[in-house]
């Protein structure tokens, strides 16, 4: 749901449809890469790596990351343990931030919703 208020700023912020199918893969494309699933986030240069803050994808990755990889599941025993703290460490997610994560997920919808109506607001002054 977040991720769909980012494209409803875009289709906002953007004249035309063709507009917005040209800018979507811009937008996409980094918040999978800051995920951490491609590629490691150790990976990203440290100058660049505030913008996995920005990405819902992430705070949804880390979530998903916890339920599928929960340290006291079975899947992380008999051997697995190492692995799915492996998981948890390259991905930088930390059990005790369940709450953050989706409070993030709120705060990023309700921003980019916000943003996108306020890009509305400036056009229609700018019409009218």
């Amino acid at each position: 749901a977040a991720s769909c208020s980012v494209a409803l700023m875009l289709g906002c912020a953007v004249p035309n449809v063709k507009d917005v199918n040209e800018l979507a893969p811009v937008i996409y494309v980094p918040q999978i890469l800051f995920t951490g699933f491609f590629i490691s986030l150790s990976q990203i240069p440290v100058w660049l790596r505030w913008a996995q803050y920005l990405c819902s994808f992430k705070y949804a990755m880390n979530l998903m990351i916890l339920i599928e990889f929960q340290l006291s599941s079975k899947s992380c025993h008999d051997g697995a343990q190492e692995n799915c703290l492996k998981i948890h460490n390259d991905n930088d997610v930390y059990s005790d931030l369940i709450w953050f994560y989706c409070f993030m997920l709120f705060i990023l919808f309700f921003a980019f919703r916000l943003a996108g109506a306020i890009i509305l607001v400036q056009k229609a002054k700018r019409f009218y």
